[in-house]
């Protein structure tokens, strides 16, 4: 496996559950919150494929996107949080 291959899944999962996040945030869904539940540890996440050496531009791109969508579900704002994650994916 090409290790961007292996970043990209990552980045694919990491996405997946910053939606899973969105999802308990818009029905106020407390219960199910446990410690992977925090959007503080999945930016840690993005920010360990981050420092991928040779990463390529577009998972960079992806991976900047995702943190905008952390950053929007602080403010709870999801628009702006399937916006980023939306551009991210368009190709160049």
């Amino acid at each position: 496996m090409h290790p961007n291959e292996h970043v990209a899944q990552e980045l694919a999962h990491i996405r997946a559950m910053i939606l899973q996040l969105e999802h308990l945030l818009m029905e106020n869904d407390g219960a199910k919150s446990t410690p992977v539940m925090s959007p503080d540890y999945w930016r840690a996440r993005i920010n360990g494929v981050r420092g991928t050496s040779g990463l390529p531009a577009t998972l960079e791109d992806e991976a900047h996107a995702l943190l905008d969508c952390l950053d929007a579900l602080r403010e709870e704002s999801g628009n702006r949080c399937l916006q980023a994650i939306g551009s991210a994916r368009q190709p160049r």
